[in-house]
């Protein structure tokens, strides 16, 4: 790399502040902008309180109404160099205490990361959820025991819970702050489980980078590099969203048909945009484009009858009709009488000669004759009125007609604007405005013709409306793109002078980050390929180089490898217990590394997915480590404790059981023969139980203990032979009665005679024939002398290897 020689383990600001110091082609720009972003990231990461370096480990975890914990269960661990593996079947509380040593320093469990809901509705325990707390003790050189507990209040929820630091012979403290672990947590984390494992290649190539960085303790290098990235965009941001408007306005105005957006494309695609000519051109107005617009407007707006009125209209004019009619036929009533009237004078007249006309009073009148008289006056004129009401009411609903009709005016034809409706509505509109004489024809005329005029007025107008809305819309909207990107280029020519100093100061720690990334991987990756040789037995995949290549989206972890000798990419081939085992390759050396305090770790079924030979690799591997550091394994099976007694590697074997209600125990791991013979004893011993029943089960219990012996030696036999796993397990499988198993173990060949081997020593051949006595019925009554037999005889399988 250029510029001078970077220490793998100098501190990333260090290296930075020496980069730069030895670097002359940066300008002093890009140099300011580097600096000030080392400076923010240090002042956010730098923790207050001091980093204690004092070796630590693990002395005991407590756990109590946590997860599948209810009353206190507590697991002592010896505080030292050396292995520990916890056994316990899936559901026995074993992972509590692993995310207890997890929750404690981490403050989450990776197990549930992601898994967010569950967790906070799952992590206090079913059957004992009060008290609810976590005790996690440590014993530091030179400062003695520590303990850092956790506890939680009585309906709070997960986040609200109280974590505190006591240090012997002190007070508690909140928090972990006064231990000094802040740092090394996030470069030396000494907890892995079983979903961090196999979670490690599932974000693909990006999230393996993001994964290998944060354990190499590159945050800082990262965040400088965010930082950079994140000013480079706000700078940039500016710019590309000048930019993106004045591309959509373009597109937009090359789209218009208005003269103005030709000349405005033309500018706009100059190098150098003149602004006040641009705001010009869009703040101007086009009065054709107006008077149309105009025009559209009245159009739209247009004034008609609706269909209630020319319904009212003739209901109203039909009505008129009917009274006008009924009026007059009064008044020809009217008219009857008064001819009767003149008849009866006449007769009158007739009869007595000439004499005083009584209708106009020079003659005899009486009482009765004025009666009669009045009553016919006041029906005439009330008649007449009536007569001349309705004659009125007539004109007027005609009128009425008349002037509905007449609303529909002829609309002239808009110069450059297509309205294929506009003669239609026109002869409709013409159509309706002559109207028949004939009052009730009228009204027929106003429910049908007219009122056919009004959906030809409403086509009109919604096309009216149509063509305004498209007139609208042609230049305004376009104008607004201009002068928001007018807005967007002023605050741009400020910030460009910035974004050229930002991106100078970003290429430059890409290129200086790149090197100095895997130059502090390298030692990583040697120690990974060296535990992989390890974990790889009876694997094709050989793993090769490590690095770390590119940045920001692009950025990803490449893993080298070969397969049979094929150079290949190692995870495209690799299965899941093998990239498990190159998981935990790649975790184990820096958790273990000589710098760290915590001179633990804690592994959360790590073998779930490992095959036997890979399992067999573990222990070694373990081992190793082991010399130096407190390794604490939690398993979901006994396969790890089978092989570590098979191959008689010193560690301390622990089981943990659950009881009914959440109660776990903790107990001393003896192989699975010894607990059988335990459970023989005991069952041997219990009077309340019938001798019928020992008869029935006591074989079952001898024939497994005598085959997990038989196991356990031959794997032993085969480990210390240097035979694989596989074949081992292979020869293991071929051996189908309790006699081949023993000739397994003793003679190395499932098929040899092990007659000898059975009557070398008192008991064996008895024991033997209890166990077979399973398949063919009850034995007799059986003693404890028959279980001391079955002890040796296990005692002798188990010293054979």
């Amino acid at each position: 790399m250029r510029g001078p020689e970077v220490d793998a383990e100098q501190s990333v600001q260090d290296a930075i502040l020496q980069l730069l110091d030895a670097d002359d082609e940066l300008d002093a720009a890009a140099r300011e902008v580097v600096l000030s972003a080392l400076a923010d990231v240090v002042d956010e990461t730098d923790s207050a309180a001091e980093t204690d370096w004092s070796p630590t480990y693990l002395t005991d975890i407590a756990v109590t109404g946590f997860r599948g914990i209810g009353r206190t269960a507590k697991l002592e661990l010896h505080p030292a160099p050396g292995l520990t593996v916890i056994s316990g079947r899936n559901g026995s509380g074993k992972s509590s205490f692993a995310e207890a040593v997890e929750l404690a320093l981490t403050g989450t469990s990776y197990r549930w990361l992601g898994k967010q809901a569950l967790w906070s509705e799952a992590w206090r325990n079913l059957h004992k959820p009060h008290p609810c707390s976590l005790r996690v003790g440590f014993a530091r050189e030179g400062s003695g025991p520590v303990k850092v507990g956790v506890d939680w209040e009585v309906g709070a929820e997960l986040a609200d819970r109280k974590l505190w630091t006591q240090r012997e012979g002190r007070e508690c403290t909140p928090g972990l702050d006064s231990l000094g672990w802040t740092h090394p947590l996030e470069l030396y984390r000494p907890v892995l489980t079983y979903e961090e494992l196999g979670r490690l290649f599932d974000g693909g190539p990006s999230a393996l980078y993001d994964a290998l960085a944060k354990l190499l303790g590159l945050e800082v290098l990262s965040a400088v590099e965010k930082r950079l990235s994140e000013n480079l965009k706000d700078a940039k941001s500016v710019r590309d969203a000048a930019d993106s408007t004045r591309k959509r306005a373009i597109a937009a105005l090359s789209d218009s048909a208005d003269q103005r957006a030709e000349k405005l494309v033309k500018l706009l695609k100059k190098h150098v945009r003149p602004l006040d000519e641009i705001v010009a051109i869009v703040t101007g107005a086009d009065q054709t484009a107006e008077d149309a617009v105009g025009a559209l407007r009245a159009l739209s707006a247009m004034e008609v009858p609706t269909p209630n009125d020319l319904e009212s209209s003739a209901t109203r004019l039909r009505g008129a009709v009917e009274e006008h009619h009924r009026h007059e036929l009064d008044m020809v009533a009217l008219a009857s009488e008064r001819v009767d009237l003149l008849h009866r004078a006449l007769n009158f007249h007739s009869r007595v000669g000439d004499v005083d006309c009584p209708v106009c009073g020079e003659g005899w009148l009486d009482a009765g004759w004025a009666e009669q008289a009045q009553t016919a006056v006041l029906d005439g004129e009330a008649t007449a009125a009536e007569y001349r009401a309705a004659a009125a009411e007539l004109k007027s609903a005609r009128a009425a007609a008349d002037a509905l009709m007449a609303q529909l005016q002829p609309a002239g034809a808009l110069r450059g604007v297509d309205l294929p409706t506009l003669p239609t509505y026109n002869e409709a509109a013409e159509r309706a405005r002559v109207a028949p004489d004939d009052h009730v024809a009228c009204a027929d005329h106003l429910e049908s013709v007219v009122l056919d005029a009004l959906g030809a007025a409403e086509a009109l107008r919604s096309e009216a409306a149509a063509a305004l809305a498209s007139r609208e819309d042609a230049w305004g909207p376009v104008a607004a793109q201009v002068a928001a990107w007018v807005a967007d280029e002023h605050r741009a020519q400020q910030l460009d002078v910035q974004y050229k100093a930002t991106n100078a100061a970003k290429n430059w720690a890409i290129k200086q980050g790149k090197d100095f990334r895997n130059l502090r991987l390298e030692p990583i990756a040697a120690q990974a390929r060296q535990i992989w040789s390890e974990l790889r037995l009876e694997s094709n995949v050989d793993l090769g180089d490590i690095s770390l290549t590119g940045t920001a989206t692009k950025r990803k972890a490449i893993l080298g490898g070969s397969v049979d000798g094929e150079p290949t990419q190692a995870l495209s081939v690799m299965s899941q217990g093998e990239q498990n085992a190159v998981a935990l390759a790649l975790f184990l050396p820096r958790a273990t590394s000589v710098k760290s305090p915590f001179r633990f770790v804690v592994l959360d079924d790590p073998i779930q997915a490992m095959d036997p030979s890979k399992i067999d690799g573990f222990v070694r591997v373990l081992t190793d480590i082991a010399r130096t550091h407190q390794i604490i394994v939690f398993s979901h099976d006994d396969r790890l404790a089978s092989v570590i007694r098979e191959t008689g590697i010193d560690a301390r074997l622990i089981e943990v059981m659950r009881e009914s209600g959440s109660k776990v125990r903790v107990r001393p791991n003896v192989d699975p023969a010894r607990r059988l013979i335990s459970d023989a004893f005991a069952m041997i011993q219990d009077d309340r139980l019938a001798d019928e029943v020992k008869g029935r089960v006591a074989p079952n219990l001898f024939r497994m203990a005598l085959e997990s012996a038989a196991k356990q030696a031959h794997y032993a036999r085969q480990s210390a032979a240097g035979k694989s796993r596989t074949a081992a397990e292979e020869q293991w499988q071929a051996a189908k009665t309790t006699r081949q198993c023993l000739a397994l173990a003793v003679l190395g060949d499932g098929k040899a005679d092990v007659t000898g081997w059975l009557e070398a020593r008192r008991g064996r051949k008895n024991v033997l024939d209890i166990g077979n006595a399973g398949a063919h019925g009850r034995v007799g009554k059986l003693s404890k002398l028959d279980v001391r037999d079955l002890e040796e005889a296990v005692r002798d399988l188990l010293g054979s290897r």
